[in-house]
């Protein structure tokens, strides 16, 4: 799994055939997926998070160069990405519920989060190893300990790794190290917290976690 993060929004490859969000610049994020000498041609599977500009921009520079794709997206997701979805040639995935990708490797349906009066529909990705769950979040709008705990409810597993988006730069230091206690209360044993976490979220992380905290540079592969 490689973690393509550091500009403009976050984008995960795992294997060499599913994608988990895009970047916010198209351009960027191809010249970085070659740079990394990743086939685009063999990527099968797209996973949008969200919708927000950063998660979703670099899409179409990817279906450009390969539209032989399925895009998974939520179901109220605006309705302009899913016509250039489409326009692109893409097959679309409205996934309400748990849905298999492939394998062991799920979306986790569509959950809401709020962003002021605004309802934001967000999806996670989960894969089922033989020592729990890993989960992929974009920036978990939803609550990440809402999202770890409908994973854990969902997959009846624990939930092993966590890496992502996990939306704690704007909470306090008091608020964001009670829900690192409550991740590591529901049974998180393994984070790599990116994104939208913000570096003093990220260093609470370290801090309660120690090693078992990864601080993802660009282009890191973390095996699971």
């Amino acid at each position: 799994m490689a973690a393509f993060y550091k500009a403009l929004g976050l984008s995960i490859l795992m294997d060499d055939d599913i994608l988990f969000d895009t970047f916010g610049n198209p351009i960027y994020v191809v010249k970085q997926l070659k740079r990394f000498n990743v086939d685009l041609g063999k990527i099968k599977h797209v996973v949008i998070s969200h919708d927000d500009w950063d998660h979703v921009t670099g899409l179409w520079k990817i279906l450009e160069r390969n539209r032989d794709v399925t895009v998974y997206i939520c179901p109220r997701f605006k309705s302009e990405i899913k016509a250039k979805i489409k326009c692109h040639g893409a097959r679309l995935a409205e996934v309400e519920g748990i849905t298999n990708i492939r394998d062991n490797i799920y979306s986790g349906g569509e959950l809401v989060g709020k962003r002021d009066e605004s309802n934001i529909p967000e999806q996670y990705l989960a894969v089922k190893t033989d020592r729990g769950v890993l989960l992929l979040t974009g920036c978990a709008h939803p609550g990440i300990v809402e999202i770890v705990q409908h994973a854990k409810n969902s997959f009846n597993a624990d939930i092993r790794f966590l890496i992502g988006g996990l939306h704690l730069k704007h909470h306090i230091t008091k608020d964001a190290r009670n829900i690192i206690l409550k991740l590591k209360k529901l049974g998180v044993c393994q984070i790599a917290p990116l994104h939208c976490t913000g570096q003093a979220a990220q260093d609470l992380f370290g801090e309660e976690y120690g090693y078992d905290c990864i601080i993802a540079s660009e282009g890191q592969i973390i095996d699971i």
